[in-house]
């Protein structure tokens, strides 16, 4: 039943889709129009982050009509950056401001509430607190210099939320929410903005996991050194103990989520030599704690819960978008196995649900697919079709990325994705952008089989686009992330490298026509592999990259972070000989490609500097770059209008240096 109702949706709404070839460049640059939805516990309610004339407003909409109800809409250029529900009645949201010269709105910290009608707003928390609305100085709030997270909605209390407060640092005049200061536990009142503090947490760069109830019972932070490390105590009066100690854990496990008897701490950390991301749970009474998935191949990059806590499905990345279930199965499990059958080749996780799990907001997303919202009655087997983000893509029309594994020069396989346009001239090869990702390292700092509108737009205008996630990538496990460090300019350009060698000999695509592009070290990277290979490449395109690898310890901001330092040194290194030998700067002359870059003049990761320095580098040994510079712009570039600009003097270079 669920099938043929989900499936008779998808082509009820196709039909509507318009089945023109004509892709505008707005239909790539532009953001999404739904970015997400939440709904109430009650499930009477949603809430919207809605982008309407280039703003992201917030609308409530009652779930049986789908009627706007109530909402905030910013001022200036502000927008509304995250929204959570504290209970049925009231939500609490977050800004993010217009400030200084940046095109990008920042997050401030600052923190409203409202009710879902749109009445009793507030403002809750921030450095203006004290005088928001009227400018009064009589105001029983605080101004606070720090950004805050909410760590508990205190479920059997509609007055009061727990946060974590994270004291700003001051760098010159103005201040950066580095994680530099030890954060503050708080009680805060969502109707009249009063809040009492609990504790102080010992450890700098740390964050909190707390009971339903508000006992602050696990602590996680980061030393200097970069490692991980978890505690835990008993309740809010007792004193902190290191989980490896108490429990004999790893010292990598990193505590996410409580039961719902709070018997059972979920974890997550390494498993194997490879050290793959997964889940684990930890038995409180007894210390003992076993795997919760079946075995997986690569990390686990999402999960969705069971009404009980219990880490349910594993989404993870291999090649497309898989599942791995729990071995404790669970109705939240069973549900989702029909759900990811009849959505079959596309990737599907619960984005929200009502406090009782009858009703589901089910998203669904794939490669030619940038988001679709439903109604899920879990109870029926129901569903009802809300919205899709960038309603005005046509997944039809759109390219699909084909997961491929390549052999690299010493053994290393390396995986990633190539897409190749819907549309050749006869038995024409495409020419190939190679798309290299930013990062490194980090987090989430991978390709994924999902949808790239960068992608779809070079795949539209005829390109091939591979994606490889070389090694030092996350998603592949420690050891594949770790045997990239102190290899920026090495082994990692080399998988690069290779992959491109291989597309050509499996005959994808025109082997005489071919570009690097990437931004950050995606930009970094797309010059090195033309300094490698001068003669594999025709052009190159660098966006905010970095050229000039001693610069990330002189000019970024990433040394004032916490850690900041250890990890420039661990992944880098301090060879001054090494760092020039890996730097495009210095290599000008090897460089044969045409050479495009991009930067703002406001970016604080990656100075203009960088780019400047290569430009008259490059211009010295004749082969002066095309330079697009954006005033406004930080670490990539937000404004519309902007971007507009800059894809299409992208598309302009490609065309000028491949034969399309």
């Amino acid at each position: 039943m669920i099938k043929r109702t989900l499936v008779t949706m998808l082509v009820f709404y196709a039909s509507f889709i318009s089945a023109s070839e004509d892709l505008p460049l707005e239909y790539f640059i532009k953001h999404g129009d739904y970015l997400d939805l939440q709904l109430s516990p009650d499930g009477k309610h949603l809430a919207a982050r809605i982008r309407i004339d280039n703003k992201v407003i917030l609308g409530i909409l009652s779930t049986s009509e789908m009627k706007i109800v109530g909402g905030v809409r910013p001022q200036n250029n502000d927008i509304i950056h995250t929204v959570t529900w504290a209970n049925n009645e009231r939500l609490v949201f977050e800004y993010a401001e217009k400030r200084f010269s940046l095109d990008r709105p920042v997050p401030t910290g600052e923190l409203y509430a409202i009710n879902y009608d749109g009445s009793k707003r507030t403002m809750l928390y921030g450095y203006r607190a004290n005088d928001a609305k009227t400018g009064s100085r009589l105001s029983n709030k605080d101004d606070v210099l720090a950004s805050q997270e909410v760590i508990s909605l205190l479920e059997n209390d509609d007055r009061y939320i727990l946060i974590s407060e994270y004291p700003w640092d001051k760098n010159g005049s103005r201040y950066y929410d580095n994680r530099v200061r030890p954060a503050i536990i708080s009680k805060l009142n969502i109707v009249s903005g009063k809040k009492r503090k609990v504790d102080v947490l010992p450890h700098r760069s740390s964050s909190a996991l707390a009971t339903k109830n508000g006992q602050v019972v696990f602590m996680k932070w980061q030393d200097e050194e970069g490692k991980y490390h978890a505690a835990y105590r008993d309740d809010n009066e007792s004193e902190w103990k290191n989980l490896e100690d108490v429990f004999n854990v790893e010292q990598n496990f990193i505590p996410r989520g409580l039961s719902e008897d709070e018997k059972f701490v979920y974890m997550s950390g390494g498993t194997s030599e490879e050290g793959i991301y997964t889940y684990f749970k930890l038995n409180l009474a007894t210390g003992q704690y076993v795997e919760i998935f079946e075995p997986h191949d690569t990390d686990i990059e999402q999960v969705v819960y069971d009404n009980g806590g219990l880490p349910a499905v594993g989404i993870t990345y291999p090649g497309k978008s898989q599942y791995v279930y729990a071995k404790e199965e669970t109705r939240t499990s069973k549900l989702h196995k029909l759900l990811a059958d009849a959505f079959k080749g596309q990737t599907v996780s619960i984005a929200s649900h009502t406090r009782d799990w009858k009703t589901l907001l089910v998203h669904v997303r794939s490669d030619v697919n940038p988001g679709e919202y439903y109604l899920f009655d879990s109870e029926s087997l129901a569903a009802r079709f809300i919205w899709a983000n960038s309603s005005w893509i046509d997944p039809r029309l759109l390219a699909a990325m084909k997961p491929i594994s390549v052999k690299a020069s010493d053994g290393e396989t390396i995986n990633g994705y190539l897409t190749l346009p819907k549309q050749k001239s006869g038995d024409q090869k495409p020419p190939l952008v190679v798309m290299i990702h930013g990062g490194p390292h980090q987090s989430g700092t991978r390709d994924f089989w999902d949808y790239n509108s960068e992608t779809q737009l070079l795949a539209s205008r005829g390109y091939a686009v591979m994606q490889m996630n070389f090694r030092g990538s996350d998603g592949y496990g420690e050891r594949y992330k770790r045997i990239g460090y102190r290899q920026w300019g090495g082994k990692m350009i080399d998988d690069i490298n290779d992959s491109v060698k291989w597309a050509i000999e499996q005959q994808y695509v025109d082997g005489d026509n071919i570009c690097a592009y990437g931004a950050s070290y995606g930009g970094y990277a797309a010059l090195m592999t033309a300094v490698k290979e001068p003669d594999l490449y025709n052009c190159t395109i660098g966006y905010v990259g970095i050229y000039d690898l001693q610069y990330m310890f002189t000019e970024s901001d990433i040394p004032n972070n916490w850690g900041g330092k250890a990890y420039l040194q661990r992944v880098l290194g301090s060879d001054k000989a090494q760092l020039k030998a890996y730097s495009p700067l210095y290599h000008a002359d090897k460089i044969k490609a045409k050479v495009m870059l991009i930067h703002g003049s406001e970016d604080r990761r990656v100075p203009e500097i960088n780019s400047e320095a290569l430009s008259e580098a490059l211009t010295k040994v004749g082969n002066p770059p095309k330079y697009l510079k954006y005033s406004q712009a930080g670490h990539g570039v937000f404004d519309e209008e902007d971007r507009r600009e800059l894809y299409q003097g992208l598309l302009d270079f490609l065309d000028e240096n491949l034969k399309n």
